[in-house]
């Protein structure tokens, strides 16, 4: 194990790394099975890995996507009131919807706070499937590991796995969750597109899912919302104007808010204003919404590496004075840039990162 072999304990690496000592047994005891890119990144730079240990690091915990029961609902979860209602109607209408989005705006915390709400619609249960980081599965495997969740063994080879599946779709009223879906080809074979089972699918990219689907985008928390959600985070200890203007260098993504709230509960020698001035800083806004495997840098630099050449180049031009007109458009169809709002701050300072070419860093890891 690559932790015992440099001589750390577990709470050892917590201490260098920022990572949550129950974390870091997670992931040894397999029972964190994805555990977030910038999570790695931050036991890699703990561990001292070079690329080829940081690969094996990741090979390591790569696990296939398990389908599950609900995950733990965010317990700040705030607002989205007009999202939960459209969701509502969409699965009574439609059996494929998708919610699309930039990273870190809420997709996957949405979802899973709706089909907890539906769940008493589906009396044979609800799925939830991460695939969050990992190379697209094929569809035979994750058929086989959803029928198996569902009590039924599987047997025969890929093809005849899919269409066992898909029988299984037909006969039940199932509540499917993909979450943070990269390919719609191998997704395709496993979405209902008859009988009573429905799929949710969020995602970070442009996915050409079946016709009829129901397609949302999500956008920003508007300030009040945003504001109550982080308050609820770190409570009274932080007056309310602090955690309003805390609030409002966070533009709306939850990611942001959720690592602003783990900053200001584990660094009690800092102040308000220092961390203010950091979100501050021109070029340290990422490194500053970054807290041991928390990192909105990370999230934007998982989803941008999902994107096609020709929306990463999008992404990139965001950085000029003027973003291009085509440029914009693009990013608005597939969700990064939601209609009306405008390019969000924290997605222009990801994109001024990436058009600085090799020199500039995405900061992955607390600073």
């Amino acid at each position: 194990m690559l932790r015992t072999a440099a001589g750390l304990t577990i709470d050892d690496l917590a201490k260098r790394s920022g990572v949550s000592p129950r974390t870091i047994g997670g992931i040894e005891r397999g029972r964190i099975r994805r555990p977030h890119e910038g999570t790695l990144a931050a036991l890699a730079e703990a561990l001292r890995l070079g690329p080829d240990d940081g690969t094996r690091l990741r090979a390591a915990v790569r696990i296939e996507p398990a389908a599950t029961g609900l995950p733990r609902l965010t317990p700040c979860f705030t607002g989205r009131d007009d999202d939960l209602d459209w969701l509502a109607d969409a699965v009574a209408r439609h059996r494929v919807i998708e919610l699309a989005g930039l990273p870190g705006i809420g997709k996957s915390a949405l979802a899973a706070q709706a089909a907890a709400r539906l769940s008493g619609d589906f009396p044979d249960g609800v799925r939830f499937v991460g695939l969050t980081g990992s190379p697209a599965p094929h569809p035979a495997a994750l058929a086989r590991e959803l029928a198996r969740s569902l009590g039924v063994d599987v047997p025969g080879d890929d093809a005849f796995a899919v269409a066992a599946w898909r029988r299984l779709l037909d006969e039940r009223r199932l509540l499917l969750v993909f979450d943070d879906a990269a390919d719609a080809v191998r997704l395709a074979p496993l979405l209902p597109d008859r009988g009573a089972s429905v799929a949710v699918v969020t995602t970070s990219g442009r996915l050409r899912l079946p016709l009829g689907r129901a397609r949302r985008v999500l956008t920003p928390l508007p300030a009040p919302d945003a504001e109550l959600a982080l308050y609820r985070m770190i409570g009274p200890a932080v007056p309310d104007a602090g955690a309003a203007e805390l609030a409002q260098h966070c533009h709306g993504l939850p990611l942001a808010l959720r690592t602003v709230a783990n900053r200001v509960r584990t660094r009690h020698a800092w102040s308000i204003e220092r961390l203010r001035a950091q979100l501050d800083r021109p070029g340290r806004q990422l490194a500053a919404l970054t807290a041991g495997d928390l990192s909105v840098g990370a999230a934007l630099d998982r989803g941008y590496r999902q994107l096609p050449e020709s929306l990463r180049a999008a992404v990139r031009a965001l950085a000029a004075p003027v973003p291009p007109a085509a440029a914009v458009a693009d990013l608005d169809g597939c969700g990064w840039i939601a209609r009306d709002h405008g390019v969000n701050p924290i997605l222009y300072a990801f994109a001024v990162a990436r058009a600085g070419g090799a020199r500039a860093t995405v900061p992955l890891t607390a600073a």
